[in-house]
C-alpha cells in the first residue's frame, strides 16, 4: 500500500474513536442514572409539597383588609372647597370639603330675628302683666274694702230695725193701754218705718259691693290670661331656639373634616359640583389599621384557633415573608351574608365546601400594604 493510502486509513480511525467517545457519555446505563436521579429529586421535592399540605394550612383566598371609611355629606348643596385628592395623607381635624353654607346662615340670621321679636313680645306681655296686677289689685283691695264696710252697714241697720221693731210694739201696747198717745205711736211708727228704708238700702249697698269685688275678680283674672300669653311667648321662643341650634348643627356638618389621621382612597366628587345629603364625597382608611381577611375551608377551620402564628406572602412584594397572627375565626360561613342566598327548592345539590372568616394580624408594616392587595396565608398546625 502507499504512502497516501496509509495517511487515509489513519485520519479514519482517528474519528472513528472521536465518535466512540462521544456516543458513551450517554450509554444506556447512564440513562437509567440520570433518570433515577430525577425521579428521585421529584419525589423530594412532592415530599415535601405534600408534607407541607398535611402539616399547614394553606390559604390563598385572603386580602388585605382595614377600615375604609366612606365620608358623606349630611346637608345639601354646592362644593366650596375640596383639598384633598386620591393618596393625599390627612391628618385628625384636617379639612375634607366644605358646603356651600350661604342659604343656611340666612336661614340662621332670619331665627334670630325671629327670637328677638318673641323675646320683645315677652318684655311687652311682662310690663302689660305688671300694671293689670297693680291696677287691678288696688281695684279689688278698695272693693273688698267697700264689702266690709256695707256689710258693717247691714249689721247696723238691722240693730236699728230690731230695736224699731221692738219700740213699736210697746208703743202698740201703750197706746192699746191709753198709756201713749196716738200722735206718739205715730212718731214711733215712723221712726221704724225709717229704720226700716235704712236696712233695705243697706241690703241694696251691700249687694252693690258685692257685685263690684266680683267684677274686680274678674279683672284679676287677666292676670291668668296675660301668664298665658307670655307661656305662649315663651314656648315659642324655646322653639325658636331649638331651630337655631338645628341650623347651627347645619352649617357645622358642611365644613367637613377628618375624623382621625389616614389617607385619602378615593374621591367622588369635585369642586362645584352639587351634591344631595347623604352622597358619598370619599373614602378614606388609616394604614396603620390594617389586617388580612382570609376564608379558609370548613374541612380546615378545626385546626384554626385565635393566638396561632402565620406566615404572610404578599404578591406586590414577591420573595418577602411577613409574620402574622390569627385574632378572629368566623362563627358563620361567608354564604350565609350573600345578597341571593341559594334555598334549593328544585331539589338538585351540589355540595360545595363552605368558607369561613378569618382575621389575621400583621406584625411586620416596614412595607406599605394596601388594602385590596392579594394575600397568600400558611399556618403551620403540628404544635396545635
Amino acid at each position: 500500500m502507499s504512502e497516501s493510502g496509509q495517511t487515509s486509513t489513519t485520519a479514519d480511525d482517528t474519528v472513528q474513536a472521536d465518535t466512540a467517545s462521544q456516543g458513551g457519555f450517554l450509554t444506556p446505563g447512564r440513562k437509567r442514572l440520570l433518570l433515577l436521579a430525577l425521579t428521585l429529586v421529584a419525589l423530594v421535592f412532592a415530599g415535601r409539597w405534600l408534607y407541607h399540605r398535611i402539616t399547614h394550612v394553606h390559604i390563598d383566598d385572603a386580602r388585605i383588609d382595614g377600615e375604609v371609611i366612606t365620608i358623606s355629606s349630611l346637608a345639601s348643596g354646592q362644593i366650596e372647597e375640596l383639598p384633598v385628592i386620591e393618596g393625599d395623607e390627612v391628618k385628625a381635624g384636617q379639612l375634607l370639603a366644605r358646603i356651600d353654607s350661604r342659604d343656611a346662615v340666612l336661614r340662621r340670621e332670619m331665627l334670630v330675628a325671629r327670637l328677638r321679636t318673641f323675646e320683645m313680645q315677652m318684655e311687652v306681655v311682662k310690663a302689660q302683666g305688671g300694671q293689670v296686677d297693680q291696677e287691678t289689685l288696688g281695684k279689688y283691695q278698695s272693693e273688698e274694702m267697700r264689702l266690709q264696710a256695707a256689710q258693717a252697714d247691714v249689721a247696723s241697720a238691722q240693730a236699728q230695725l230690731s230695736q224699731a221693731g221692738g219700740d213699736l210694739r210697746r208703743a202698740q201696747e201703750l197706746t192699746d193701754q191709753k198709756w201713749l198717745s196716738p200722735q206718739a205711736l205715730e212718731r214711733v211708727n215712723t221712726d221704724y218705718k225709717r229704720a226700716e228704708e235704712t236696712h233695705r238700702k243697706a241690703l241694696a249697698d251691700l249687694a252693690g259691693a258685692r257685685g263690684a269685688l266680683s267684677s274686680a275678680g274678674g279683672s284679676r283674672k287677666q292676670l291668668d290670661v296675660v301668664q298665658r300669653q307670655l307661656m305662649v311667648l315663651m314656648r315659642q321662643a324655646d322653639e325658636t331656639r331649638a331651630e337655631i341650634r338645628r341650623q347651627d348643627n347645619d352649617i357645622a356638618v358642611r365644613t367637613i373634616l377628618s375624623p382621625g389621621n389616614g389617607a385619602v382612597v378615593m374621591t367622588f366628587v369635585r369642586r362645584g359640583e352639587h351634591v344631595s345629603a347623604g352622597q358619598r364625597i370619599l373614602m378614606y382608611h388609616d394604614p396603620a389599621n390594617i389586617w388580612v381577611e382570609a376564608n379558609v375551608k370548613e374541612t380546615d377551620i378545626e385546626h384554626l384557633k385565635a393566638g396561632m402564628p402565620v406566615e404572610l406572602r404578599v404578591d406586590a412584594f414577591p420573595g418577602k415573608l411577613f409574620k402574622g397572627e390569627i385574632i378572629r375565626v368566623g362563627k358563620a360561613a361567608t354564604a350565609k351574608f350573600a345578597l341571593l342566598p341559594n334555598p334549593n327548592p328544585s331539589g338538585n345539590f351540589t355540595r360545595i365546601t363552605q368558607r369561613l372568616p378569618l382575621r389575621i394580624q400583621i406584625k411586620d408594616r416596614s412595607l406599605p400594604l394596601r388594602p385590596g392587595m392579594l394575600v397568600e396565608v400558611d399556618v403551620d398546625t403540628r404544635n396545635h
